[in-house]
């Protein structure tokens, strides 16, 4: 007997060990006494309180989940809770619960929290329906009107800001929307409707112009750099290296719009940097390799460049040039050019023709690289430089009626009016009035693949722009 009752104190007074096992069990059961006196005694009480819960069945239990179900319900309804709770409190958590988030409906929960928890939620859902329509309210009186103190009048001033407002916004929507083709006008083609390609994203050809004719106007560099910055070359010595150039890309088959970007570059650079003379050739070559870069897939390799100039610039004396060149122009070689609307202004004349006509795109771009050589085209925009390119190869090509329709005008945002100066411009280049002896864009286009374009001569244009009123 001695021996027992040692036993027995001895198990009372060893401590019991709770794993998270035995927490998880008893999660749905009171809690034990705070030292049983046994082990027999705490099984017969573990078992009595299961016999309980059973009995009671889901009125008043809890059914607890399997260990992986219970951790992944446990995620779900964390973020529920949190902004459930936090509603009254964070403007953001009624934001975030408004556009939605998975919510995994729990099959095992019991009726009453349930129950507990539907109430809370249609709570919830009718205080945030109040939330969400007062804040409808006030923005839209806030952007309809400015806030008048109760008590007082809004004075004439008030009105009529808002009445500008309220205009000024109309118009943004209305440009903001507007595509072509919506004209009231019959005369107006929509170029992009039988356009079925998705690489050619016609959707939103006009969006992108749009954005294009903005972009023009904020990378359009210094125009007469000549005059105030440079000292040491003048603009013969630009226009031999645009000419020298040229030859370079058909040495290469570059694509056009590397020519282009090289000019652009070339431009962009001399107006903001001073250059002497016996380094101008080497910004030529390295915008042409930037250029290169850029639009080609396959570009020449930088010891062709240095080849080309028979090697007068090492590699190292490039590629130093390559990092000043975009260090300049801050690494913006996204920049609209004369070919970038020329495609769009081709597009929409072709419009008026049965069948696509070749030699106006031949002599469209044949007059745009003309002016490409000329240092005082550097003055126009590129948008104005290839409508009017656009305009003048319509009449080369057509001389019976006017070049300019209400298509083209749609398109380029340009009235045959405001093409005069620059077409006048061309036409000396066409017909070389001046006496060039730059030739090599002429000998370009003399050659039977581009339909001996250079050949054509067209009719004085003077006639045209007198007639309009």
């Amino acid at each position: 007997m001695d021996k027992v009752g040692k036993a027995c104190a001895q198990d009372e007074e060893r401590p019991i060990r709770f794993t998270r096992a035995k927490a998880r069990a008893l999660r749905g059961i009171p809690p034990p006494p705070s030292r049983p006196s046994s082990k027999n005694e705490q099984k017969n009480m573990s078992r009595a309180n299961s016999k309980r819960a059973a009995a009671s069945g889901d009125q008043t239990s809890v059914v607890v989940p399997a260990l992986g179900q219970n951790k992944r319900r446990a995620v779900l309804t964390d973020v529920t809770n949190i902004c459930a709770e936090s509603h009254d409190k964070c403007t953001d958590a009624s934001k975030f619960r408004a556009k939605g988030v998975y919510r995994k409906k729990s099959t095992k929960r019991a009726s009453g929290v349930t129950s507990e928890l539907s109430s809370t939620q249609e709570n919830v859902r009718a205080k945030l329906v109040e939330d969400l329509s007062t804040i409808r309210m006030v923005e839209s009186n806030d952007t309809i009107s400015e806030r008048v103190m109760p008590g007082t009048k809004p004075s004439m001033q008030d009105s009529v800001k808002s009445e500008e407002f309220q205009s000024s916004s109309k118009n943004d929507v209305e440009v903001i929307s507007e595509k072509p083709g919506t004209s009231n006008s019959l005369d107006i083609v929509d170029i992009d409707s039988e356009l079925k390609d998705p690489q050619i994203w016609s959707s939103y050809a006009s969006d992108m112009y749009n954005n294009i004719r903005v972009t023009e106007l904020k990378m359009k560099p210094l125009t007469n750099y000549m005059e105030k910055l440079q000292t040491d070359i003048n603009p013969s010595m630009r226009g031999i290296l645009v000419d020298w150039l040229v030859e370079v890309s058909e040495e290469y088959k570059l694509v056009p719009d590397a020519l282009y970007l090289t000019v652009n570059l070339i431009d962009r650079y001399l107006s903001t940097k001073f250059i002497q003379k016996q380094r101008l050739q080497l910004l030529g070559v390295t915008s042409m390799l930037i250029a290169s870069k850029y639009e080609e897939m396959c570009p020449p390799r930088v010891e062709e460049f240095c080849f080309i100039t028979d090697n007068t610039y090492t590699k190292e004396e490039v590629l130093k040039m390559e990092r000043e060149v975009l260090n300049v122009i801050h690494f913006q070689l996204s920049v609209p050019t004369i070919k970038t609307f020329l495609r769009r202004f081709i597009q929409a004349a072709q419009s008026s023709y049965k069948a696509p006509c070749v030699e106006l795109e031949f002599l469209a771009n044949y007059l745009a690289e003309l002016a490409l050589v000329e240092y005082s085209f550097f003055q126009f925009l590129p948008s104005l430089v290839a409508a009017s390119a656009v305009f003048l190869a319509r009449w080369t090509l057509n001389d019976s009626e006017h070049p300019w329709n209400p298509t083209l005008e749609h398109y380029t945002n340009y009235k045959a009016s405001e093409l005069k100066t620059v077409v006048l411009e061309l036409q000396d280049l066409q017909l070389n009035s001046k006496g060039c002896p730059l030739n090599a864009v002429r000998d370009k286009y003399k050659l039977q693949k581009f339909n001996c374009v250079a050949n054509l001569s067209p009719k004085p244009v003077q006639s045209l722009f007198e007639a309009q009123v």
